[in-house]
């Protein structure tokens, strides 16, 4: 009898002691899975608005409005889109595109008028010169992570970004009024 009351006792200290291990890692699989999830629909949103501005060969406001509010819809986190038009020597004629519910989240990948950021090893020649003059869209979107996961100090970055770049089919696309006054296109010197 004193035998089974040991085994009791053992078995109560034993689940007492990893009762809270599992807890954690149960916390922490569901923070990985919720930062997992977040990222795959910014990709999603990124991609599709690089790829339907590639395609475009007129731009207006409120396409551009409605195109941005369907790609981020399920977004559930505040987050910036920042849309830039690069040429091939990485000049930026157009300044870039500021949109979403959050600002200052994502990296500037812009200097002046150039293209600080990198190219997909496709789009590069060994040395980084372009392999084509066929001007690009870059589209960034980035997120904060602490909204999303108890143990963000684990992950080591405090935002989620990602970038998608298209080659625009049409060259530089013709511009409504009210996109030509917010990008304000750079005069070539």
């Amino acid at each position: 009898m004193r035998f089974l009351r040991s085994q009791r006792g053992s078995a109560l200290v034993e689940t007492a002691l990893v009762f809270p291990v599992l807890i954690g890692v149960t916390l922490l699989a569901a923070d990985l899975y919720n930062l997992h999830q977040a990222r795959s629909y910014l990709e999603q949103s990124a991609h599709t608005i690089a790829s339907v501005l590639g395609v475009q060969s007129t731009l207006d406001r409120n396409g551009l409005e409605a195109l941005v509010a369907r790609a981020t819809s399920m977004n559930r986190v505040p987050f910036e889109v920042i849309i830039s038009k690069v040429e091939s020597d990485r000049s930026l004629n157009w300044r870039p595109l500021y949109r979403g519910d959050d600002q200052g989240v994502c990296e500037r990948y812009s200097n002046g008028s150039r293209f600080t950021g990198q190219f997909p090893d496709e789009l590069s020649a060994g040395d980084g010169e372009a392999l084509t003059s066929v001007p690009m869209v870059v589209v960034q979107v980035c997120s904060r992570a602490d909204a999303l996961a108890l143990s963000n100090a684990l992950l080591g970055s405090d935002r989620i970004e990602v970038q998608a770049i298209s080659r625009l089919q049409h060259g530089d696309p013709t511009l409504d009024d009210a996109l030509t006054r917010e990008f304000a296109p750079r005069e070539n010197p």
